[in-house]
C-alpha cells in the first residue's frame, strides 16, 4: 500500500466500480483523464497492470481484485471517520464534564441531562458533585467544562454567566406551626431550630443579612454547607430551613410545606466556564438545554 496514496485507491475503487474511466471521472468530479494519469501512474509504481483494456471496458485483473480486497477495510475506516466528525459537528457525539454543588446535581442536572441527551445518543456526560470552591477550580483547572452553581465568586481565570435568580423559600413539615403561615419571616423562623449555610458562604451571608435587616439574630440550631441536606434535615423534624425554589420543588421533599420568605432573597443560578478557553459545541448545547429546562422548572413552579 506504501505504492499508493488514499486518492490514488479511491480513483482505483471507483473504476473497479465503474468500469470505465468515464464513469469514474464523473463520480469523482475529476477529468477523464486525470483518472487515466492515475490509474498508469499506480500501475507504473505497482510494476503489474490493474485493468485489461476489452471494448472501451477496463476488466480488473486478479491482482487488482486482491488489491481491492485488502483496501476497502481503509475505505470503511475513513467513512467511519467522516461519520464521526459529522457527528461531531452536529453535537451527536462527545464528551462533555460536568461540576456542580450538591443540591443542583440532585435537584436541576437530573431535569437537564436528559432533555440535553436527546438525539445524542453517542454523547458521554460525566457529572462531578462538588463544594462551590472546588466546582470553580475544577473548571478553572479544565477537569470540567462547565460548572453549575448559585452565587458563585468570579475570578481570573473563569467567567461566570447568569441563568436564572431563584427566590429563596422556607420550608418546614406539615406538622410544624410554620406551615399555618402565609409568608415566613426572620421573626418567624426564630420561633424554632433553623437549619441553614453558616455565614462563610455567599448564600450563607445573604440569609444573614435578612435577619440582620429584621433585627433577628442568625443562630442556626444546625448549619450545612449544601442546601439539599438541610431540606433531608428537615425532613427528619430537625427544625425549618431556607432553599432555593428549585431545590424546595424536588419530588423527594414533596411532603414538606414551601412558604414564601419575606425579605425578599434572590440567589443567582450560574453556569461557571473557563475563561479565554472555546467551549465546544456540545458544551454551547448544553448552556442553551439548561437555560431552558430552567426557565420552564421556573415557570411550573410559578403556574405560568
Amino acid at each position: 500500500m506504501g505504492f499508493m496514496n488514499l486518492r490514488q485507491l479511491e480513483v482505483f475503487r471507483a473504476v473497479m466500480r465503474c468500469r470505465t474511466t468515464v464513469g469514474a471521472a464523473e463520480e469523482l468530479g475529476m477529468s477523464q483523464s486525470a483518472v487515466s494519469n492515475a490509474i498508469r501512474h499506480m500501475e507504473d509504481r505497482l510494476g503489474f497492470a490493474l485493468f485489461e483494456r476489452i471494448s472501451n471496458r477496463l476488466v480488473p485483473t486478479d491482482e487488482a481484485r486482491l488489491l481491492l480486497e485488502e483496501a476497502e477495510p481503509l475505505f470503511l475506516h475513513q467513512r467511519a471517520v467522516a461519520e464521526r466528525a459529522a457527528d461531531l459537528k452536529a453535537g451527536r457525539a462527545g464528551r462533555i464534564r460536568l461540576v456542580a454543588t450538591a443540591e443542583l446535581s440532585e435537584t436541576l442536572l437530573p431535569l437537564v441531562i436528559p432533555r440535553f441527551l436527546v438525539g445524542r445518543p453517542g454523547v458521554h456526560v460525566s457529572l462531578d458533585t462538588r463544594p462551590l470552591v472546588s466546582v470553580l477550580e475544577a473548571v478553572e483547572t479544565g477537569l470540567a467544562d462547565i460548572g453549575v452553581a448559585m452565587e458563585a465568586d468570579s475570578r481570573h481565570g473563569l467567567e461566570v454567566k447568569p441563568v436564572a435568580e431563584l427566590a429563596a423559600v422556607a420550608i418546614c413539615r406539615a406538622d410544624d406551626p410554620l406551615a399555618a403561615l402565609t409568608v415566613v419571616t426572620p421573626t418567624d423562623l426564630a420561633q424554632g431550630p433553623l437549619v441553614a449555610p453558616r455565614p462563610d458562604n455567599r448564600i450563607g451571608l445573604l440569609i444573614a443579612e435578612a435577619f440582620r435587616r429584621a433585627g433577628v439574630p442568625y443562630q442556626p440550631a444546625i448549619d450545612v454547607r449544601f442546601l439539599n441536606v438541610a431540606a433531608r434535615l428537615v425532613q427528619e423534624g430537625c427544625g425549618a430551613t431556607i432553599l432555593d425554589e428549585i431545590t424546595a420543588s424536588a419530588s423527594r421533599f414533596d411532603a414538606l410545606v414551601v412558604r414564601p420568605f419575606q425579605p425578599d432573597i434572590r440567589l443567582r443560578l450560574q453556569a461557571v466556564l473557563p475563561r479565554g478557553r472555546a467551549l465546544s459545541r456540545l458544551a454551547q448545547d448544553f448552556l442553551a438545554v439548561l437555560e431552558t429546562e430552567t426557565r420552564s422548572r421556573l415557570a411550573g413552579l410559578t403556574g405560568s
